[in-house]
């Protein structure tokens, strides 16, 4: 323990204010640039680059999750070729805006002039040239739109038995005892209606995003197949032929 905090302490020292997400993201605040509540870079911040030249002209929203290698860019120094060539200078620069509820997958890239609308899912590896419009999921260089917030929700719906299915299979062929817990932890809406009792991480989930009771309110409409993640892990441990002998665990 003394030497885990000791390590904590350096690391304060030597990063500063890229020590954590909600201290770059204070920083960049206390910068000019305008950030929302709920905002979150999920990986270190050194490992994201988001244009510190001109702070004032990126703007983000309420909930934007900002994965590793992402990078926002208000500027571009093309313009040193065309001085190359004409000995002109023409500057280029242009103002981020990112809407509230996004998701921004690892190593994407936001070019200047952007906007980015609300409800919005950026593909990993994802280059994005022109503006976004709300509720949409783009992906691709350059970025396109490729479905709705809606289409993808019911793909989702459609997708994630099949995935969870493979998740329980994979780690109990891997590890020899069957998930619980943080494993499954995304997939509990197949086996649950009710918050009461329900795993920590579960409940952390639920509160993700400030819209609690939304989720509350959603789940108890919930319908599923299953009446308990013990029924759903072994139901699906039969199915890939991977559970002959579980009820001894």
């Amino acid at each position: 323990m003394m030497f885990s905090g000791l390590r904590e302490k350096i690391k304060k020292i030597v990063f500063k204010e890229r020590y954590s997400s909600e201290t770059y993201i204070n920083y960049l605040r206390s910068q000019g640039m305008e950030i929302g509540e709920g905002t979150r870079i999920f990986a270190s911040p050194n490992d994201v680059c988001i244009d510190e030249s001109r702070p004032w002209m990126i703007k983000i929203g309420n909930n934007v999750q900002i994965t590793r290698g992402v990078i926002m860019l208000t500027h571009d120094y093309a313009w040193s070729v065309i001085k190359g060539v004409y000995g002109e200078i023409c500057g280029s620069c242009g103002k981020i805006v990112i809407g509230n509820n996004v998701f921004i997958g690892m190593n994407s890239i936001i070019l200047k002039g952007v906007k980015v609308g609300n409800n919005v899912i950026i593909g990993a590896g994802s280059i994005v040239s022109k503006d976004v419009p709300d509720n949409s999921v783009v992906a691709g260089n350059p970025a396109k739109k490729i479905m709705t917030i809606d289409e993808y929700y019911k793909k989702r719906k459609l997708a994630q038995y099949a995935e969870a299915k493979e998740l329980v299979q994979e780690y109990y062929q891997t590890y020899g005892n069957k998930p619980s817990g943080k494993i499954m932890d995304e997939f509990f809406w197949l086996y649950t209606n009710t918050v009461e009792n329900i795993d920590e991480s579960y409940d952390r989930k639920m509160h993700l995003i400030g819209n609690y009771k939304d989720s509350v309110d959603a789940l108890e409409k919930n319908k599923p197949k299953f009446i308990s993640e013990e029924e759903f892990i072994d139901n699906v441990l039969k199915e890939g032929g991977e559970n002959e002998d579980v009820s001894k665990e």
